[in-house]
């Protein structure tokens, strides 16, 4: 039945009446009452519930799938039930025999013009009924059981209200009717086995409630290897314990015949260990079936059937595992490799395309050095610590082997995303670079990492190795802690990116970052008013660095929450110096990326204004549309609590977005920064004429200030100030200038 609150869906009024009318059939379900009778009761609450004089109906699909018995139809008149009893369903089948057919609730406003009541509106307007709504319920397995329906003598649709109630009530048609089919195979059942259970190769017993064994047949005396006649004995003195697949105890709660008493549910093909009075354990696959008498509302016993299957599972476990582990570390060896990759370069239809497989050939660097200095002992021993930390980076969703000495492959299924792969392989990097711990004695490894990926670097299993080989070959050129993808092109790409993170990590930890900042000056007088603080790097390896390529590594790999921080601070340190000895009204705009959105960051930047002792009507925290937009609830809030602290809230790059003004009244904002990209046009192209007026317009419509970024000419400027731009930005005024520089343009000012 459906699991959400009643009160998400109802009137609160309507949702007791509900939850009562559940509770009732659950009651009647419980009690086993006949389903006729029950079916009935089921209709009648409903009509109850949806009142305006609704009549109900519940239809039975029969076993064939095609024709349908009415289950209950109490305020139907008796000839209408007998028309359609036996009906076919279909693709027009009316609401009901549609709704069977298609799966899906089916609602239809007009019988009498609706097209899917055309063979039977004849039937059904003489009668009074105008409109139908038919919901299907199922089983467990998904299989249709049969419709239930509300019929009104008027043309009407059902509200969402309505719709919730029709679902949830055919939620318990769809409960009862299953239970009832259960219990009358369940019933057949009983008949069969009591006719054939002596003549079975399969053990079966039948337990009580209170775990007293009260039949059984040889099979199960003679796998139970028990002494004299089961019946009648605890069946607790004969399976001591019982196991999973894994060896783990089950609690006796939780055993499966347990399971089936307590939940009247069957437990089928189960596997489970039985540890038995004299020591030994079989492990078997069998089924709990409760019984339930008539009339009663709980099962009183169990009926439990199964086989033993020790000698086979044990043997075929350990045929298994011979054949396909690696006997040192227990990880999957070369032979399993190539089965599994033949399989995954195995016969592929055509709309499953290529297979999509990625190799990581990973190489330990110093191994035949420990394993030649301290003994074969220490370096089994520290493969094993290897394969440990390998398995944890591979962490169950990548195949692990080991092919060699002191070589292994991860082996990633469905995937050829560089960048996924180059962070598998920094993972391996950092799992490997820490020392190990062996014998008293500490030891240091490292890793070379060949990466081949399907099809690009080949389209079989030996190719696609070969290629990872020579890739891994290619990175120990470069000395331990590399990988190296084979196409050449794309390793120089990512080699590049893990450089730069490398670096950059390196330049936060040694205070390497620094600011610069870019003057913007008031449209109508020029007087500077305003900085905007821009972050730049040198890097000692890579050299100057620009934004655009080192702020998306920082944004991947969540280093732009750390140097975002010290962004911040610094620049209202700055900031703050400024305004108390050169311009008292200097306003800072800072950027924040949207990883900085998170619980702590009203507190931080509370926090940093507090320590810098700046006005924090001087600081203007800019954001991107994506912010506003992606993450309304999380964000609101924290714009609102930074409003109330007096800091300005500006959107940056305001038309390269969503670039909508109307969700712009949602949130507290006060400045919008048009993009360069349309202040570039003017005033020669229309279209950015057109955009920057509107844009200017409706801003000042709301209230907020416009910046214009990325001004460089002075017909540009002359424009922007015509139109009503409030400051302006970009190399006709200045370059982004270091501190001193920047300082000294304002004390010329």
């Amino acid at each position: 039945m459906n699991t959400e609150p009643q009160s998400s869906r109802y009137s609160l009024g309507l949702a007791a009446e509900v939850l009562a009318s559940e509770q009732s059939v659950l009651r009647l379900i419980t009690r086993n009452t006949p389903l006729p009778e029950l079916l009935v009761e089921v209709c009648r609450r409903a009509e109850a519930l949806l009142g305006d004089g609704a009549s109900c109906t519940i239809l039975l699909l029969d076993t064939d799938g095609v024709h349908v018995r009415v289950g209950a139809a109490p305020s139907l008149p008796a000839q209408y039930s007998a028309a359609i009893d036996g009906a076919t369903i279909g693709p027009a089948a009316g609401s009901c025999g549609t709704a069977m057919y298609e799966r899906r609730m089916v609602t239809v406003e007009d019988i009498e013009t609706d097209p899917l009541w055309a063979d039977y509106r004849a039937i059904a307007l003489p009668l009074g009924l105008r409109a139908c709504w038919s919901v299907p319920f199922l089983d467990d397995a998904g299989a249709v059981l049969g419709a239930f329906a509300v019929y009104h003598h008027w043309p009407c649709r059902p509200s969402d209200q309505e719709t919730a109630l029709l679902r949830d009530i055919g939620n318990s048609v769809g409960l009862a009717v299953h239970q009832d089919r259960i219990a009358r195979q369940l019933a057949r059942s009983e008949e069969h086995h009591r006719l054939v259970v002596n003549s079975l190769s399969e053990g079966i017993l039948v337990v009580s409630r209170d775990g007293v064994v009260i039949a059984s047949n040889p099979s199960a005396n003679r796998m139970m290897r028990a002494k004299g006649e089961l019946v009648g004995r605890r069946l607790s003195t004969v399976i001591l314990r019982k196991l999973r697949e894994d060896g783990t105890p089950i609690d006796p709660y939780d055993w499966p015949s347990r399971r089936a008493l307590d939940t009247a549910t069957p437990m089928l093909d189960y596997t489970v260990g039985f540890g038995l009075a004299d020591g030994d354990i079989i492990w078997v696959r069998g089924n709990a079936v409760p019984i339930v008498r008539p009339g009663e509302t709980q099962a009183d016993s169990v009926l439990v059937s199964f086989n033993d299957i020790g000698p086979v599972r044990e043997a075929q476990q350990q045929l298994r595992y011979m054949a396909t582990r690696d006997a040192l570390t227990g990880l999957y060896n070369r032979r399993w490799l190539g089965d599994r990759m033949r399989e995954l370069f195995g016969v592929r239809d055509a709309a499953a395309g290529p297979a999509r497989v990625a190799i990581l050939f990973i190489d330990l660097v110093g191994f035949k050095k420990v394993n030649d200095t301290a003994g074969h002992d220490a370096g089994d021993a520290l493969l094993r610590s290897v394969a440990s930390r390998l398995a944890g980076c591979a962490d169950g969703r990548y195949a692990l082997t080991r092919v060699g000495g002191d070589e292994f492959v991860i082996l990633v299924d469905d995937c050829d995303d560089p960048e996924r792969l180059a962070g598998l392989a920094r993972e391996v990097i950092d799992a490997i670079a820490k020392p190990f711990a062996i014998a008293n004695n500490e030891y240091w490894l490292g890793v070379s990492i060949g990466i081949s990926v399907a099809p690009r670097d080949g389209d079989d299993a030996v190719t696609l190795m070969r290629n990872a080989d020579s890739a891994m070959y290619d990175a120990k050129q470069h000395g331990r802690n590399h990988f190296t993808f084979f196409t050449a092109q794309l390793n120089l790409r990512l080699q590049r990116r893990f450089a730069i993170e490398q670096s950059l990590r390196r330049a936060l930890a040694s205070d390497m970052l620094r600011l610069a900042y870019q003057p913007v000056v008031d449209a109508r007088t020029g007087r500077t008013v305003g900085a905007e603080a821009l972050l730049r790097w040198t890097s000692p390896e890579l050299g100057p660095m620009s934004p655009a390529e080192f702020i998306p590594v920082a944004e991947d790999t969540g280093l732009i929450v750390a140097i975002g921080q010290w962004v911040l601070e610094t620049a209202c340190r700055q900031a703050a110096e400024w305004r108390r000895t050169i311009a008292p009204d200097l306003m800072l705009a800072v950027n924040l990326s949207p990883r900085q959105f998170h619980e702590g960051l009203v507190e931080s930047v509370a926090r940093c204004l507090a320590q810098t002792r700046l006005d924090p009507s001087a600081l203007e925290l800019e954001i991107t549309e994506g912010v506003l937009m992606n993450d309304t609830d999380t964000v609101l809030p924290m714009l609102e609590a930074l409003t109330d602290m007096n800091v300005r809230i500006s959107v940056d790059d305001f038309g390269t977005g969503y670039s909508s003004l109307a969700y712009l009244k949602r949130f507290p904002l006060h400045n919008l920064k048009v993009d360069r990209s349309f202040v570039s046009g003017v005033p020669d192209h229309h279209d950015s004429v057109a955009i920057t007026q509107a844009v200017v317009a409706m801003a000042h419509s709301l209230g907020m200030k416009v910046t214009a970024e990325g001004v460089e000419t002075q017909a540009q400027s002359w424009f922007l100030q015509q139109i009503g731009c409030d400051m302006q930005q970009g190399y006709l005024f200045s370059r982004p200038l270091d501190p001193h520089d920047y300082a000294r343009r304002l004390g010329a000012a």
